[in-house]
């Protein structure tokens, strides 16, 4: 799979009130995101654009803004833009920081060429 030429971008990182927010900004369409698994569940929010989500191996379907995407503790997830300029907000409960970010429990990637 070839590396998309726009790299998703994080824009900001926010907590309060209990809840820890990071937001990423992706400008094309047709871009992989792998993820990560944390030791707790997490939303993802689709603040603009589409996104195809996968958590594990099950393909959860399309998600459009304004959409939720619930993430268990544990499970492995990844994202597909699918129309250009997607916002997403990783969102999870303060408590459950270590050090500056959630805990992860599992890295997964992605095998590209440049």
């Amino acid at each position: 799979m070839k590396r998309a030429e726009h790299q998703p971008e994080q824009v900001d990182i926010a907590i309060y009130a209990g809840v820890f927010v990071k937001t990423w900004s992706v400008r094309d369409a047709g871009t992989w995101l792998p993820q990560h698994a944390h030791e707790h569940p997490h939303l993802t929010l689709v603040m603009r654009g589409t996104v195809r989500a996968w958590r594990g191996e099950e393909m959860l379907g399309d998600y459009r803004a304004p959409g939720v995407v619930q993430i268990p503790a544990n499970t492995p997830h990844n994202f597909l833009t699918l129309t250009p300029d997607v916002a997403l907000a990783c969102i999870h409960n303060a408590d459950h920081i270590e050090g500056a970010e959630p805990a992860v429990s599992q890295q997964a990637g992605l095998e590209l060429e440049d």
